[in-house]
């Protein structure tokens, strides 16, 4: 009798892990952003502290720059146009940043097709494939990358660190903080119940 509940067991287990796979892909196929974004993409030097600091500031000059002009796009070409006319005003601020933070590094921001893996973004899903970037890279361009998406306008959503997930994340902790959790599983508890 007990094998028959084993395999009850491990074939409701597997239509879970079923169910729960159908339920991802879903929600990959409703998130997914349109083929015509362009995002930005920051390639540190190295993996090192410093280069790694370095990255982030040149980001936050960066998106504090494109603020100011990046909503003007309301179609895929109008921003296309608009990032294209900006291009040297990023390379003169990356430029900038490289030689006030003490770095001698070359670097350069051009706009081009660049390979992404998939992404999580907030709720948004990018799938991976070739993307139009403004691809910003610092010397030798392989440290760990920072990206975010310039148009549909999405750089905004959390400039610390371009990952909206976590910042949703810490603040969804915050607010169980208060309130004790106790996390049971039926069947568990249910074959528990019966072989003991």
């Amino acid at each position: 009798m007990k094998k028959y509940y084993l395999l009850f067991f491990a074939l409701f287990l597997l239509l879970m892990s079923w169910e729960s796979q159908k339920e991802a892909l879903a929600v990959f196929a409703d998130n997914m952003v349109p083929e015509q974004s362009i995002r930005l993409r920051i390639l540190a030097n190295s993996d090192t502290p410093e280069d790694q600091q370095l990255k982030r500031q040149v980001r936050d000059r960066v998106i504090e720059s494109v603020k100011g002009w990046a909503g003007g796009a309301e179609s895929f070409d109008d921003a296309r146009i608009v990032i294209s006319n900006h291009l040297p005003e990023l390379q003169r601020i990356v430029d900038e940043t490289i030689k006030e933070k003490g770095f001698s590094y070359a670097s350069r921001v051009e706009l081009a097709p660049t390979d992404f893996p998939t992404k999580m973004y907030g709720t948004q899903v990018f799938p991976a494939g070739q993307y139009e970037a403004v691809r910003i890279t610092i010397g030798n361009a392989e440290g760990k990358n920072w990206w975010c998406v310039l148009f549909p306008p999405l750089c905004f959503v959390d400039i610390t660190n371009g990952d909206a997930q976590q910042k949703q994340a810490d603040a969804d902790r915050q607010k169980k903080d208060g309130n004790q959790i106790q996390v049971r599983f039926f069947l568990v508890e249910l074959f528990h119940k019966l072989f003991t």
